[in-house]
């Protein structure tokens, strides 16, 4: 065996040798392996241009999970990987079978060898970063997703959560292991796969490597809107809803981009230099545009995974190239290419402690600081847990370490899940505030999905509640406080804001909420009866949120004097055929309801939420009342927050807040009471008759 780890043979001859102990030791893994050859090459090769991708495609990922400017699409990188990883692991795995002495055991043994110890040392350390800094509710989640991690279905998990709902992407130290489990769930079926086909149909390999491809990417355009038709009735239908989501975390969408790195090893060579050259070039565009120009908002995800799918497998294949390719050579982008896997593992859970503990996103000059450090962590990972035991340092085989990482963070995870309340030494271990379960018991929801009816079901007094979560979040208080009175029919859908002519942009499981809820509420509006209206929505988090219904042209109103004024004559516009009274209820005040529930072992800042977007929302309705007398709105501003500060608790200690933003019971019957006068005095809806109107759409 060559001494340059990056250098494989790859005659029928050295891939005996490669089957041989020592060379578990190479390095081959989609985040972090060194280059391999084309196997129909008849030369030993080191390829540094795949070290030179894997630094493009690692910078990428940082890049965008640090915000900087002009790296929108950046999650591009992880296509890249993908790419990469199924090139290298198919070459191996042919190359192996070819000599005869293709091993499964083996195959895992350097896997292991290969991803663990770094990934372990993560996990260590982010377990370590939880325990000092999160909340108990925030270290209860890490349990979950530590437990799937391990286990290698943390894409699966994500993709459970993920929605509007989902606790907020930067609160997950873990969330990028997403990719690893695809990986990982690659290689459970990849090799076994190969090795079938190989025996069957060894003349057909490129065809049918291409036809597995074509079959996920046709699998991504069928499920990417949420609407696969053969699923439409049936449970698996809500499951697959998001199909954006879907199609993101899922392997069977991915294999479409393992098998474009696949088929290449059977892909003839182009004779000229030329070409080589040029597809170099090509590929290398096609992937930097994906970088450079995509955003999360960019289009279908067939189209977003294609561009950097395709540029990748044409810079792998050009592997003459010298000129278009001299960057990738480089040293630097050699040596960040080296330690990829430990950057990429790193990187994402340091950012998330950094916001986590400043309570706010990074500013420029720190996020740059993170960054540095991100390399340098990933620098000591590589030379003093990477390498040392891919040389064999460490006495413990793959196994024993595999089963060690399972018992160990499976009996962390299993102390984590109660979230390690005694931390908070300030608070008593049984409050709401520091016990999940019990902020889950106290939401203020009743948990209606779009459209529901509660109250007195017999009342002629019916009052139509339309909203985002922001209005479902007074529901159960208005089930206990005015339910023996009034009939109310609810009509709500988290993130989707009700207007006559906009709606939010959304896609897959939320659009349909979105459309159900309106569809109903308009329904109920048209069947005449309703009383009155209350309407609640985060009215300030629809910034560059909105579309047109008629065409869906985006309605980007980043300013708040102009999206306020917007929003409330597009309200005037819905309910212009209803004749009653309008309740708008104003945002709930922002807290940062986690100053009181993380542990002091570190001091960390504690900035005040700003009632800038508060303010701005009561002008811009002072200003709509004057011309509209029959709306009028009710501000939880006015009964949480005193001159000075927002409170978080009631006189007897309990949390206003299930989070941030979002009331708890307690917290909504501070304020549904106030809406309950509105209703009974100052709009006096008890002597109001029944309007049989309908409102205009």
């Amino acid at each position: 065996m060559n001494g340059n780890p990056g250098t494989l043979p790859t005659s029928s001859k050295a891939a005996e040798l490669g089957c041989q102990e020592n060379s578990a030791a190479l390095p081959f893994a989609g985040h972090a392996g060194t280059a391999l050859s084309n196997i129909t090459s008849a030369r030993s090769q080191y390829r540094p241009e795949i070290d030179g991708l894997r630094a493009l495609a690692v910078s990428a990922v940082l890049l965008y999970h640090l915000r900087i400017a002009g790296f929108s699409g950046g999650f591009a990188g992880v296509d890249v990987f993908f790419v990469i990883s199924g090139y290298l692991i198919t070459s191996v795995v042919v190359a192996e079978d070819k000599s005869g002495c293709f091993s499964l055991a083996r195959f895992y043994a350097r896997r292991a060898r290969r991803l663990l110890p770094a990934f372990f040392a993560t996990l260590a350390l982010s377990c370590i970063g939880v325990y000092l800094l999160f909340a108990p509710q925030h270290m209860d989640n890490f349990a979950q997703s530590l437990v799937a991690t391990i286990f290698g279905a943390s894409n699966v998990l994500f993709w459970r959560e993920s929605g509007y709902f989902d606790l907020a992407a930067r609160l997950k130290p873990l969330l990028h292991t997403w990719s690893l489990s695809v990986e990982w769930q690659f290689y459970l079926i990849w090799p076994l796969l190969l090795s079938a086909l190989l025996a069957w149909y060894p003349q057909r390999m490129q065809w049918l490597i291409t036809a597995i491809g074509a079959l996920s990417f046709g699998l991504i355009l069928a499920f990417q809107d949420g609407s696969f038709w053969p699923l439409a009735h049936t449970r698996v239908a809500e499951w697959v809803a998001d199909g954006q989501a879907t199609v993101f975390y899922n392997m069977p969408f991915r294999a479409f981009e393992f098998a474009c790195g696949g088929a290449l090893v059977w892909l003839p060579k182009p004779r000229s230099l030329i070409i080589h050259e040029f597809v170099m070039l090509v590929g290398l565009v096609l992937v930097l545009s994906a970088i450079l120009i995509f955003d999360t908002g960019s289009g279908a995800p067939a189209w977003n995974m294609l561009l950097p799918a395709v540029g990748t497998a044409m810079a792998l294949h050009a592997d003459q190239a010298r000129w278009t390719a001299c960057v990738l050579r480089k040293p630097p982008a050699l040596y960040i290419g080296r330690i990829s896997y430990s950057l990429y593992l790193v990187h994402w859970p340091l950012i998330v402690f950094c916001e986590y503990g400043l309570l706010r996103s990074l500013l420029p000059a720190e996020a740059a600081l993170v960054g540095l450090l991100s390399l340098i962590l990933a620098a000591l990972m590589f030379h003093l847990i990477e390498e040392p035991y891919r040389k064999g340092r460490f006495l413990i085989t793959p196994l024993r370490l595999s089963l060690g990482g399972l018992a160990i963070f499976g009996a962390v995870s299993y102390a984590m899940s109660g979230g390690m309340p005694w931390r908070i030494q300030h608070l008593a271990a049984g409050d709401e505030f520091v016990d999940t379960s019990a902020l889950k018991a106290i939401t203020g929801s009743l948990a209606c999905e779009d459209f529901c009816e509660f109250g007195n079901l017999r009342s002629p007094r019916k009052i139509l509640v339309v909203g985002d979560s922001h209005i479902d979040h007074y529901t159960r208080a208005l089930a206990e406080l005015g339910g023996h009175e009034f009939h109310f029919l609810l009509a709500q859908a988290g993130n989707c804001y009700f207007g006559a002519d906009l709606q939010t942009r959304t896609t897959g499981a939320i659009t349909r909420h979105c459309r159900a809820a309106n569809g109903q509420a308009a329904r109920w509006l048209q069947a005449g009866g309703i009383l009155a209206i209350v309407q609640g929505q985060r009215w300030p988090g629809y910034r560059n949120l909105l579309e047109r219904k008629a065409d869906g042209a985006p309605v980007d109103l980043p300013d708040l004097e102009k999206l306020f004024p917007a929003m409330l004559r597009d309200l005037a516009k819905l309910y212009a055929g209803f004749r009653g009274p309008v309740i708008l209820i104003g945002n709930a005040p922002n807290t940062n309801l986690i100053c009181a529930l993380r542990p002091t072992y570190l001091s960390l800042p504690c900035p005040i939420p700003s009632r800038v977007e508060h303010f701005a929302f009561k002008a811009a309705f002072d200003a709509f009342a004057r011309t509209h007398p029959d709306f009028d709105m009710v501000d939880p501003v006015d009964t949480i927050c005193s001159a000075v500060k927002c409170s978080v608790t009631d006189g007897q200690g309990h949390s206003l807040y299930v989070d941030d933003h979002h009331l708890s019971i307690f917290g909504a019957r501070l304020v549904v009471p106030k809406i309950i006068q509105r209703l009974e005095t100052d709009l006096s809806v008890s002597t109001r008759q029944p309007s049989s109107q309908s409102t205009k759409r």
